[in-house]
């Protein structure tokens, strides 16, 4: 879809190596699925229970309450970023084992469409969360923007598993 034919069927004979080791091996797919499913679930769950965290916070107008939440804000961010990232190693080794389905599957792009929106988003999270913590933590408008912020991821994590859901049916 995004690249070539002749690019696909030139990156396709050099992994053809790895996706033929891939192919003949079933407990590799196992290890390579379990990791890349459980990196979703444990990037996606972090943030999903901080969110909804956030709701609460943004719920409770008391300043206390909101520092609290500011103090595990900053603790989240490795362990969804690194729930991200095994997604992320072990979804490319996934693409290079069938890159001739994925590269044609518009599911495919548009998982990877979300996976960029959901790291943009944990961008501007990151961001509010900062600015928060620079004493602005009684600025209305900033909670607001972190309990979008927080729908937004919500609404990404559910996308990327029904995207990768749809996309081990085809």
């Amino acid at each position: 879809m995004f690249l070539s034919t002749g690019a696909v069927d030139g990156i396709a004979t050099l992994v053809q190596p790895w996706a033929t080791f891939y192919a003949d091996r079933q407990w590799l797919q196992t290890i390579i699925m379990f990791a890349h499913l459980a990196a979703i679930f444990l990037g996606g769950g972090f943030a999903m229970a901080t969110d909804r965290d956030t709701f609460i916070a943004v719920r409770d107008a008391r300043l206390s309450g909101h520092i609290r939440h500011l103090g595990r804000l900053r603790t989240i961010h490795k362990p969804v970023m690194l729930g991200l990232m095994l997604a992320l190693g072990s979804g490319f080794l996934l693409y290079l084992a069938d890159i001739e389905h994925f590269n044609g599957s518009p599911v495919f792009w548009i998982k990877m469409a979300l996976l960029a929106a959901l790291l943009g988003n944990g961008y501007l999270l990151k961001r509010t969360e900062e600015t928060l913590s620079t004493g602005k933590q009684d600025a209305p408008h900033l909670w607001d923007r972190l309990w979008k912020i927080s729908v937004a991821s919500m609404v990404f994590w559910l996308a990327v598993i029904l995207s990768g859901t749809l996309l081990a049916g085809e």
